[in-house]
């Protein structure tokens, strides 16, 4: 299977009038925001951009844009239920709605049902505030008027103003008249990013090797859990793809940026120390110091590089794909339901760029193909499967990890104390002004050039975080301990689902600490 471009997924919420004075005009109005819609999104050379709709599927509006939207190539159909669906049905009174209302749900990708509410209006209001919390741009069959009742359209349509939804209404009360309010920019920067991340060039011959290796891992994996490997044969092969591709360019900018890293500090450090080797045992050669002229410029060309090729932000972004398309091996497997994956609030409050990432894996994931169910009988060997390849594969890097990051951090504090110790005993050598002369410019040279380079140094060691991060992966692998207990404890289905996705919640938040804990970590040069 080849790699195909993640495509940019717009989700389209829809509210409105049950009845319509003239669905005609309003199905005109509804065309042309969605021609409108189009037109808005920026271009994009990579990416493919469908369209999601979601919509409760209520008679009039909810329906009317839903047959309109699904009309175009690639759109899906997205369906939450403000009640239990026998009970929902009871809403629509003829046999044809009722027919219809079947039809559209057989289409659609998925369908949610959201919890019982008090009354039968708190939920239609809880469906509408649903959509607009978790759609791009909102649809909306209004006449302007203020609404009838709870849940009413206009009711939404303030909800959607208060959170800055971009919002699209056709006026029904003026012959299907189109207004927008685009209220904030529609994902320009999310689609940005994920078109930069789809252009990315990669040897077709490096990823399939990278994924056919990994899917060779799974299946030695789950046949000594004793599961059959065709039940996740579809699955594997659509996400191997892009797992590899976003592991292979992590990798790529991480290498990137770490070298980059240290060529900042060495340099810098070869700058400072030839200046003072010069001004001590060449005094008379002054164009000596041009290397450190040479060593400062090619300091600020390889900042100016990085930072304008973005290897920080697409190592820390390409990796936190990564590792979430990682786990999504094992969601599939337990058949884990995933709704629209949105940033923490925190996160995208403080980076709404990164959202692209979020929206990637719904889209690969919102992808997948209908999978074979997994047997009450093969729970056991579920578990084994996602015990030993998930968490205990997870546990084994961490505490790897914990301890390469230790022994580096110890390591370079050695180091950092051995040039102390240089620069005391040179110091004190060069006070006292004792033996030859060779010996006092060579103590006063170590003097100056040691704490530089233990300052770069630190500075290598701050920059790589060793510390934190070996720490942190020692806290990860303990907690991973205590969840993988109650995974080998649980005796049903229901069990395993709600451990397995607790586990999935702590590696999520766990990707999430690292990524603020790297973000701050540019390429800059030594003041």
């Amino acid at each position: 299977m080849t790699w195909q471009p993640i495509p940019g997924r717009i989700v389209i919420g829809v509210t409105g009038h049950r009845k319509l004075e003239d669905e005609a005009q309003a199905a005109s109005g509804v065309r042309e925001a969605l021609k409108a819609l189009r037109k808005a999104l920026p271009e994009l050379k990579h990416t493919p951009v469908v369209f999601s709709i979601l919509s409760p599927l209520a008679e009039g509006a909810d329906r009317l844009v839903a047959r309109e939207a699904v009309q175009i190539e690639d759109a899906q159909l997205e369906v939450v239920l403000p009640l239990e669906k026998d009970d929902y049905l009871t809403d629509f009174k003829s046999a044809a709605s009722k027919a219809e209302f079947e039809r559209m749900l057989d289409r659609t990708v998925r369908v949610k049902a959201l919890p019982l509410a008090p009354t039968r209006n708190e939920a239609y209001e809880r469906v509408g505030r649903y959509v607009v919390d978790h759609c791009d741009v909102l649809i909306a069959l209004w006449n302007g008027q203020p609404a009838a009742g709870q849940g009413g359209t206009a009711e939404i349509v303030a909800y959607a103003r208060e959170k800055k939804i971009p919002f699209m209404w056709v006026n029904t009360a003026e012959g299907g008249r189109l207004i927008v309010e685009l209220g904030r920019d529609l994902r320009k920067e999310l689609l940005q990013g994920l078109d930069r991340y789809n252009g990315e060039k990669l040897a077709t011959r490096e990823l399939d090797g990278h994924a056919a290796q990994h899917i060779a891992i799974l299946e030695e994996q789950a046949g000594a859990a004793g599961l059959k490997v065709e039940a996740f044969r579809r699955h594997w092969e659509t996400l191997a793809k892009h797992y590899s591709r976003a592991d292979i360019l992590a990798l790529r900018y991480q290498r990137l940026y770490y070298k980059a890293g240290s060529m900042i500090y060495a340099l810098a450090a070869a700058a400072a120390t030839t200046a003072a080797f010069q001004g001590i045992f060449l005094p008379a050669w002054p164009r000596i110091a041009l290397l450190e002229v040479l060593f400062i410029a090619a300091i600020l060309a390889i900042v100016w590089i990085g930072n304008k090729r973005k290897w920080h932000d697409r190592w820390i972004d390409y990796r936190f794909l990564a590792e979430r398309l990682r786990s999504a091996f094992f969601l599939s497997a337990a058949q884990v339901g995933l709704e629209t994956i949105r940033p923490p609030r925190v996160l995208r409050l403080a980076e709404p760029s990164r959202e692209w990432i979020y929206a990637a894996f719904a889209s690969v994931w919102n992808d997948l193909p209908p999978s074979q169910r997994v047997e009450p009988i093969l729970l056991a060997g579920l578990k084994r499967y996602l015990l030993r390849a998930w968490v205990d594969d997870q546990k084994v890097y961490h505490r790897k990890t914990s301890l390469r990051h230790g022994r580096r951090h110890l390591r370079m504090s050695r180091l950092g104390l051995g040039f102390f110790a240089v620069t005391f005993a040179a110091a004190l050598i060069h006070a006292l002004h004792v033996g030859p002369g060779w010996l006092q410019k060579t103590s006063l040279f170590l003097a100056i050039a040691s704490p530089i380079l233990a300052g770069s140094l630190a500075a290598v060691r701050t920059h790589r975080e060793y510390d934190r991060n070996s720490k942190r992966s020692a806290e990860m692998a303990l907690h991973l301990e205590s969840l993988a207990e109650p995974m080998e404890r649980a005796d049903s289905r229901e069990e395993l689902i709600a451990i397995v996705k607790e586990i999935e919640e702590t590696m999520l938040h766990e990707n999430e600490d690292w990524r603020v804990v790297v973000r701050f970590h540019e390429l800059e040069p030594l003041a």
